[in-house]
């Protein structure tokens, strides 16, 4: 049962990684690069056509955590956002694909990884120092 609630939690803090990275890519086109498009039309493209495809993605990375499974499973997904914005979702959003290339760019299989075993040294870490 622990195990599960862990492997929960990977899953909700790699899936809160990719919808903050979503936020911080859309908040960037009110500025000079934008394409004029509004922040949350950025945002909404990106959550459903980028975010929402990935989401198979986290649920498959939550059973296989070794690091070659994470890595390889980070880079296949990438290539295969980069090759649907290249010629799938080119037709819909035209040159606002560019916003896609970013979003699949963050391995978030691995940062995922890195921030639950950093975090959990860290309580193992406050614990020994409470008891000693």
């Amino acid at each position: 049962m622990a195990h599960r609630r862990l492997s929960l939690r990977w899953l909700v803090l790699q899936l809160g990684l990719g919808l903050a990275w979503i936020g911080l890519l859309a908040s960037r086109a009110s500025g000079p690069v934008g394409t004029g498009l509004t922040p949350a039309q950025v945002g909404q493209m990106l959550l459903l056509a980028g975010w929402l495809p990935s989401v198979a993605l986290a649920v498959w990375q939550m059973g296989h955590r070794s690091w070659r499974a994470l890595i390889a499973s980070d880079v296949l997904g990438a290539g295969l956002l980069v090759l649907l914005a290249c010629t799938a979702y080119l037709p819909l959003f035209f040159f606002n694909v560019v916003w896609f290339l970013p979003l699949a760019l963050l391995p978030r299989g691995v940062i995922s990884e890195l921030l639950v075993r950093g975090l959990r040294a860290v309580f193992q870490f406050c614990q020994i120092a409470i008891k000693g």
